[in-house]
């Protein structure tokens, strides 16, 4: 990688993230001035384009949108979010995921953890009920799978979940609760 960072680099790093200069200066605290004039070829200072080339990263970019993403419309951090997760999350590992598929495996994330926590609102039912008619066993059973679902449920949306086969095996695991839980649902009544 060469030290000259060229005004078409510069675009090329903006553009990745689909940001306009004013908004992409913002992001990084450079002044929207020399944003442009960069992009029209004067030199960078050595922190400028430092912070530019910076920009680069996904990680680095996710830490701006954390730390300074309210200088962003709603709609272009959403974009610049979508853009640095496929990016962080996806696109270490798995070069030939496409958007659609990081959408559809990010909406699975999602539905999984809603189905999570239906589940586990009819198991604290349940197991509130087995504790009023004083069924140790059953209470004890119910906590159990309350705890296992506990643990699983955060794990959903992480990169090491991040493929339909996983999402698949976990939604196995919710199925086989939720189907018992609706199984003792009658009995408890």
């Amino acid at each position: 990688m060469s030290d000259e960072l060229t005004p078409q680099d510069i675009k090329d790093i903006r553009a990745k993230y689909g940001l306009s200069q004013k908004s992409f200066a913002r992001l990084l605290g450079l002044g929207e001035a020399s944003l442009a004039r960069y992009e029209k070829g004067q030199k960078p200072s050595r922190a400028n384009a430092n912070l530019i080339r910076a920009a680069r990263l996904p990680r680095f970019v996710m830490d701006c949108l954390d730390r300074d993403g309210e200088e962003l419309s709603e709609k272009e951090r959403g974009k610049v979010q979508e853009i640095v997760y496929a990016e962080v999350y996806f696109g270490e590992g798995e070069p030939d995921m496409d958007m659609s598929e990081i959408y559809q495996i990010t909406l699975t994330q999602e539905v999984l953890i809603e189905k999570a926590a239906e589940i586990l609102a009819k198991l604290f039912t349940l197991k509130s009920t087995a504790q009023k008619q004083g069924d140790a066993v059953r209470e004890m059973v119910f906590n159990d799978i309350i705890n296992q679902i506990a643990i699983l449920k955060p794990s959903i949306a992480t990169s090491r979940n991040s493929n339909l086969n996983k999402l698949a095996e976990i939604k196995g695991q919710l199925d086989a609760f939720d189907k018992l839980a609706d199984r003792c649902i009658p009995q408890a009544a």
